[in-house]
């Protein structure tokens, strides 16, 4: 995931070259994240020294929430490509802080009223003691209002998946499995986000 951070920065980079007039772009986002299914697919070795194989599905109704902050370059006058980054809510106690790479297109203009069309990648760098990076991705839609100037304030609907890994439990002992018996341990989480946004 480190990789897809540097692959990140370098699009950013490569497009500030190429961009023929580019216009700085700043802003913060809060947003309120509703998780409706959970997938896993777990394999490993419990304490009792045999195999382990789980894929259970959980359809659950799980509330969070994020706060990010982002800067960015206009592109065109209806293109803009952003860095974001802050603090993420995935799932019960369990936060990350992306580094996303989003680009945002809006029809009518990045500094008119009208509708806005967004979508990105992420690495999600876990904060707790997990030691795995996550990976996120977004993609929505929602409503641009333009206050003053290049002052705008975004809603804005999404579709979020997020690939990560939990901490599995040994059903005899009921302690953490360690790492080193795990083969295979991934969670997707699929998720609905409403947030408010405020850019300049």
């Amino acid at each position: 995931m480190k990789k897809l951070a540097a692959v990140i920065t370098l699009i950013l980079c490569t497009s500030l070259l190429y961009a023929g007039k580019p216009r700085i772009s700043y802003g913060l986002e809060w947003g309120y994240s509703a998780t409706f299914l959970k997938t896993s697919q777990h394999n490993y070795i419990c304490n009792e020294g045999y195999r382990i194989i789980e894929n259970p599905v959980t359809w659950r109704y799980f509330s969070n929430g994020s706060v990010l902050a982002n800067l960015g370059v206009s592109l065109t006058d209806n293109f803009n490509m952003s860095v974001y980054s802050g603090l993420l809510g995935v799932y019960s106690k369990r936060w990350m802080v992306p580094i996303e790479l989003r680009m945002r297109w809006c029809p009518s203009g990045l500094y008119s009223d009208g509708l806005i069309f967004h979508a990105g990648a992420a690495a999600n760098f876990p904060t707790s003691s997990l030691y795995e990076t996550g990976f996120r991705a977004i993609a929505g839609i929602g409503y641009r209002l333009a206050v003053s100037g290049s002052i705008s304030v975004d809603l804005l609907l999404s579709y979020n998946f997020t690939l990560d890994s939990e901490t599995i439990i040994d059903p005899d002992t009921r302690t953490p499995v360690h790492r080193t018996m795990i083969e295979n341990n991934a969670t997707e989480y699929q998720a609905l986000n409403l947030s408010l946004a405020i850019n300049f």
